[in-house]
């Protein structure tokens, strides 16, 4: 669901200023949708109902509890605000009811905000998005960016990555957290420290803080070094973020996690054919403590691919 059919609502809120004793009017502004409501994953945090509530009163009391998101129904004169932004909660069509929300700058989990956020089988590649420089998706957020690829849940519609100004300002990062997502949940993660790095530094062994994978990660003697973000692409295979064994032939490959970012792979002829990817880029993870790989007959668990990948910042 995009942003197309969202209109503005203009909203006047008086506040007293004390400077001079002098009362200032502040005009803010909401995204208003018709015909929807919040149907599930939002926190009601008030509640408010009676023949005088109204649409513009009811964003008066979302700005007072600053709250972020509201539905209001004209029909049962209702108004409740919620805690998360519009892009964490679910909307369902429902003629009786608006939803308005103030617009964000950044996409913001409680302290994780999203830098990254790539969809399976778009056949957009992961590794050239990440380093478009000057490319944002974000600081503000458009009004057309599809709100399916901000989220972790309901994402099926989403059709394009998502990429922050931040990967351009990396700067005062205090912990990066990667988290692979498959049919709405978290079924991987990796939390590195992100102290004294930049924007590709970060994926590395010895940054890492904790993990699906933790132990093998650190005490994995054979993993491939450097464990990073551009990992090895040329003529005749094409993987990104790469947690990956020694590569000594098809037959023996193994790996945490990797990212198969162009529809060609030297090894692909020796995949279990169930599990080759139908499109890329395609998200390949462990679904285990320990290693995965590509063909069922080897002496580790068969790999499984994921819906989403996403990359969270905290700061100093």
């Amino acid at each position: 669901m995009g942003f197309k059919h969202w209109l503005t609502l203009g909203l006047l809120v008086t506040t007293e200023v004390t400077l001079c004793g002098a009362s200032n009017t502040q005009y803010l502004q909401f995204m208003h949708k018709q015909g929807h409501r919040v149907a599930l994953r939002g926190t009601e945090i008030g509640q408010i109902s009676g023949p005088d509530v109204t649409l513009l009163g009811c964003g008066r009391l979302c700005v007072k509890h600053d709250c972020k998101l509201f539905h209001y129904s004209s029909v049962k004169k209702i108004c409740a605000i919620f805690a998360e932004a519009y892009y964490a909660v679910r909307l369902s069509p429902d003629p009786e009811w608006d939803v308005g929300y103030t617009p964000a700058s950044l996409v913001k989990y409680q302290q994780w905000t999203l830098v990254f956020r790539i969809q399976k089988e778009i056949s957009v590649p992961v590794y050239t998005t990440w380093m478009d420089t000057g490319t944002s998706h974000d600081d503000p957020l458009p009004n057309n960016f599809p709100l399916a690829c901000l989220r972790m849940f309901d994402y099926g519609s989403c059709d394009r990555h998502f990429r922050s100004h931040i990967l351009d300002d990396w700067h005062g990062i205090d912990k990066v957290y990667l988290s692979v997502i498959k049919n709405d949940t978290e079924v991987a993660y990796i939390m590195f420290d992100g102290s004294g790095t930049d924007m590709q530094s970060w994926f590395n062994k010895a940054k890492v803080i904790d993990s699906t994978w933790f132990s093998g990660i650190k005490n994995d003697t054979s993993l491939f070094v450097p464990t990073n973000i551009k990992g090895r692409c040329g003529k005749h295979l094409c993987r990104r973020f790469l947690f990956y064994g020694p590569y000594d032939g098809c037959l023996t490959e193994w790996f945490y996690m990797m990212i198969v970012d162009r529809n060609v792979d030297f090894c692909r002829r020796w995949w279990d054919p169930i599990s080759v990817p139908k499109a890329e880029p395609a998200i390949a993870y462990s679904p285990t403590s320990g290693r995965a790989s590509f063909g069922k007959d080897r002496d580790v668990p068969l790999a499984d691919y994921a819906d989403a990948m996403a990359v969270y910042v905290t700061f100093a």
